[in-house]
């Protein structure tokens, strides 16, 4: 059976194993992770000098320890609070420290009771894992994640802590279990020494799976937009067409394409500077999602060309947004163009030339975007700034 002085030491272990976890995701620069990575490392010492008790002086074993323990949960607390982006209210915990410091000061020197201290204690780390489950579920939805389950494990353990350590302070203020020494070897001290042996790791560990998902989410993000304007990248835009494509099929529904570039694009970027030309292609993105419905996709194919997917549009519905889209984006930008050390503003004209193309029964995905670049090859002949179906390009053609 383990003894207390060992389910102490193993805790430390534990908080010494997470904090060099913690470490290697340090260049993430995820909020939150370096106050993890401190609270473990108190954590640590606090726990080597509880075990400690009778080897050192009482000041450091009880009264030290005990308030670095308050400190730890209180950092982890304050980790959650950066990595949404809350404030940190550290006033209020400076305070309850300074008041934890206080009690056992005097349940230590003024009037002996461990039994007491225990009680403050635990009181102390339920009510801050209660804060922390509440913080969790309450701010998870500023945390744009791929899963809510990272979350909802660290928000749950927390409370199953909570609800613990208020057990704890439960049966030593009723005097269930006679406590004269921490490290004596009752049931019920050894229940919850073991209890606590789980709540650095767990909340750690349920830390270090939001940072993993967030980073996954950020890597995903990553991958699918373009780095540039906001836009789907080309190999997102392939999977979401053919995904539309098989569910037009299957509910037997419309699916249009329109593809479109800028106009004398080169002739901007010789003009203005290339920072510009890339300021207007961010602004064709920010106009075209103006225009758009929520349930259609714009994604930068390359360079200055672009393709949106239009979900349950019939050629007529495509032809119209084309048109209002040629309309608005003919408009220009104002951009700023810094020649040198001198910085103005001025409206950069730019147009589109766009094609449509409406699916045909027997086409896949590339088949539909042959015939909306032929369109747009066609508009660009055409004088450019207009809009040519993929239908009336072969009319041309003919």
């Amino acid at each position: 059976m383990l003894s207390p002085f060992n389910l102490l030491l193993i805790t430390a272990g534990f908080s010494v194993v997470m904090l060099f976890v913690l470490g290697s995701l340090m260049r993430s620069h995820i909020p939150g992770l370096r106050e993890w990575a401190g609270a473990n490392a108190l954590a640590a010492i606090a726990l080597v000098l509880l075990a400690c008790r009778g080897l050192i002086p009482n000041f450091l074993s009880i009264v030290v320890a005990n308030t670095l323990a308050g400190l730890a949960i209180c950092i982890i607390y304050l980790g959650f609070r950066r990595y949404y982006g809350l404030l940190l209210p550290l006033k209020p915990i400076a305070l309850s420290l300074l008041a934890l410091f206080s009690l056992f000061l005097v349940f230590h020197y003024v009037y002996d009771s461990i039994a007491i201290r225990t009680v403050i204690v635990s009181w102390f780390l339920s009510i801050y894992c209660l804060a922390i489950g509440l913080l969790i579920f309450q701010s998870s939805h500023r945390s744009l994640t791929l899963s809510p389950y990272p979350a909802r494990f660290t928000a749950w353990v927390s409370i199953l802590f909570f609800i613990g350590y208020g057990l704890r302070a439960v049966v030593y203020m009723t005097g269930t279990d006679h406590l004269v020494s921490a490290m004596q070897a009752s049931s019920w001290n050894l229940l919850f020494l073991s209890l606590g042996t789980l709540v650095m790791p767990l909340l750690t560990m349920g830390a270090i799976m939001m940072v993993h998902d967030r980073m996954l989410s950020k890597a995903i993000q990553d991958a699918n937009h373009d780095f540039l304007t906001g836009a789907w990248t080309r190999r997102a835009f392939f999977e979401f067409a053919e995904r539309e494509l098989l569910r037009a099929k299957r509910m037997k529904r419309s699916l249009s394409l329109l593809m479109f570039d800028v106009d004398y694009f080169k002739r901007i970027n010789d003009t203005y500077g290339h920072a510009t030309g890339d300021n207007v292609l961010i602004d064709i993105v920010e106009r075209a999602q103006l225009e758009i419905r929520n349930i259609d996709y714009i994604a930068r194919m390359g360079g200055e060309e672009f393709s949106i997917l239009l979900p349950e549009a019939d050629a007529n519905a495509a032809l119209a947004i084309a048109e209002r889209l040629r309309a608005r984006l003919n408009s220009g930008t104002s951009i700023v163009i810094s020649p040198g050390q001198q910085s103005t503003e001025k409206t950069v004209p730019y147009t589109v030339s766009i094609g449509v193309a409406t699916h045909r029964a027997d086409e896949g995905i590339i088949a539909l975007m042959h015939r909306a670049d032929i369109a747009l090859y066609s508009a660009k002949a055409a004088g450019r700034n207009i809009v040519i179906t993929a239908e009336e390009a072969m009319a041309r053609e003919a």
